[in-house]
């Protein structure tokens, strides 16, 4: 374990660094989720399976193993099935980030509060049902049906006049945004968590139903029994008037904190121990899962490159075109564009004749934590000799044939030839070279086309823009019998 730990030590990057924190800040938000919303025997079920898979990786548990990663991919598709609804509340939290509050930033005054609580003690002590909804950062819209806008300021009289019996939707909940009723009549929708709800009605089932899906405060006034109750965070509890007070003021305060106590390193240290567990809980992972201590050996084909060949001289028969570089090191760090693999050789001292130059490690540009094991062949051989530059003239290469009622006139190139720099060994052997093919049948009038010119390997042109050459093709009607206008001769050119 001790040599494991060098070894992630001296292999550490500052990308693993980063994969450690992001990691850690998805497992931040499961567990404040786990915390929040699941129960007990879920968390133990998960932490169980948790901890027979880390048991299955350190002691090598082959079987174990193999059934976990046979069933990752149901379990995840499970997962996605049953937590969809919170699912999609993570993504809408994600979504609001930021946005909220320079969007629509509505602060809630002592006044605001203390109209709420003195309406609703007025309500409980007129035994009259109410269900009052304060939105926090998350989105209700998909969770709200029906409703009235009304966008007033809130007010005692306003609020016990539309929860009055004898007044329209006094049935239907109130959605509050910062200091103003932004609706009333509004339908919520109801829980299925009996155990909370057992001794209560539709009302207590419609704000457990809200608060378990969103971040919204719900207030209940009970009106058979006149008793005020907070739905918050999915659970339910009935409060008196000071206890409302102050639950409305941590949940204005959490939703809009005052600038003094709004700050970087409060943000940092709150809940401090579920993010030093994320953090553990992340370096963990990598170790045994991110990080990979065993050696591998992998094969790569690898081109060869050569550079400052001597002005003059050209390479005739280099050999080999590449080379079998074998690279060891840990498996994460093969996880890289094999294009990048190259075995660059520098021949700025190389003489004329045949000779061959070694390859090593130190050709090839190897990526940082990985070792050369063997590069095979071991040499690079080749005949170098002086230049010339010669004239050649440009044949143009066809296939196919013209239309039965077209004749062939002419197919010229400009220019007509090309200059090569050849070998002075091999003067005299290129009498033309070629382009590539001109496809005959697809000719219909005479045209004008460019082609590219296909020199010998290793040949190259003297300019650049000599890689294509201008090709005119002259086609003309052949002429009939009946066209000559010689007796039945036919009129060749």
């Amino acid at each position: 374990m001790i040599i494991s730990f060098k070894q992630i030590a001296a292999n550490f990057r500052f990308a693993d660094l980063l994969d450690i924190l992001v990691v850690s800040v998805f497992l931040y938000f499961i567990f404040s989720w786990l915390r929040r919303k699941a129960s007990r025997s879920i968390v133990l079920g998960i932490g169980s399976v948790l901890s027979l898979y880390v048991t299955a990786r350190m002691m090598n548990m082959y079987m174990t193993s193999q059934v976990f990663q046979a069933g990752l991919t149901a379990a995840l598709v499970a997962l996605v099935i049953i937590f969809q609804e919170d699912i999609r509340m993570a993504m809408e939290k994600l979504a609001t980030i930021g946005n909220f509050r320079f969007k629509r930033r509505l602060l809630a005054s002592n006044k605001t509060v203390d109209a709420i609580v003195d309406a609703v003690c007025k309500l409980a002590t007129d035994k009259i049902g109410a269900l009052i909804v304060i939105k926090g950062e998350e989105s209700l819209d998909r969770h709200l049906t029906g409703g009235i806008p009304l966008n007033g300021r809130i007010s005692i009289p306003l609020l016990y006049s539309i929860f009055h019996p004898e007044t329209p939707n006094h049935d239907g909940a109130v959605i509050i945004e910062g200091d103003r009723i932004d609706k009333f009549g509004v339908r919520l929708p109801l829980t299925h968590n009996l155990v909370e709800t057992r001794d209560t009605g539709t009302r207590h089932s419609a704000a457990l139903g809200l608060a378990e899906r969103s971040d919204a405060l719900v207030l209940v006034v009970s009106e058979e029994r006149g008793t005020k109750s907070v739905a918050e965070n999915g659970h339910l509890e009935t409060v008196s008037q000071e206890m409302l007070r102050n639950r409305l003021n941590e949940f204005y305060n959490r939703l809009f904190p005052p600038p003094a106590k709004s700050n970087h390193f409060s943000r940092i240290t709150k809940n401090y121990g579920l993010k030093i567990t994320a953090l553990i809980c992340s370096i963990i992972l990598y170790s045994l899962v991110g990080y990979r201590v065993e050696t591998v050996n992998r094969t790569y084909t690898v081109p060869i490159e050569y550079r400052n060949v001597p002005q003059g001289v050209v390479l005739e028969d280099p050999q080999p075109q590449d080379v079998k570089v074998t690279l060891s090191g840990p498996e994460r760090l093969f996880a890289f564009d094999n294009s990048i693999l190259v075995a660059s050789l520098d021949l700025g001292t190389i003489h004329l004749g045949s000779q061959s130059i070694p390859i090593t490690e130190k050709n090839i540009n190897i990526p940082k934590g990985l070792s050369v094991n063997s590069v095979s062949p071991k040499e690079f051989s080749f005949h170098a000799s002086r230049t010339e530059l010669i004239d050649v003239p440009i044949k143009v290469k066809t296939r196919g044939k013209l239309s039965k009622t077209l004749q062939l006139d002419e197919i010229k190139t400009t220019p007509g030839a090309i200059q090569l720099l050849i070998p002075q060994s091999k003067k005299g052997s290129f009498a033309e070279v070629p382009t590539e093919t001109l496809d005959l049948d697809q000719i219909s009038q005479s045209t004008i086309v460019r082609l590219r010119v296909i020199p010998p390997y290793g040949i190259l042109p003297s300019d650049e823009n000599q890689r294509s050459v201008k090709v005119t093709v002259n086609v003309s009607p052949k002429q009939t019998v009946e066209d000559s206008g010689d007796g039945g001769t036919p009129n060749s050119k």
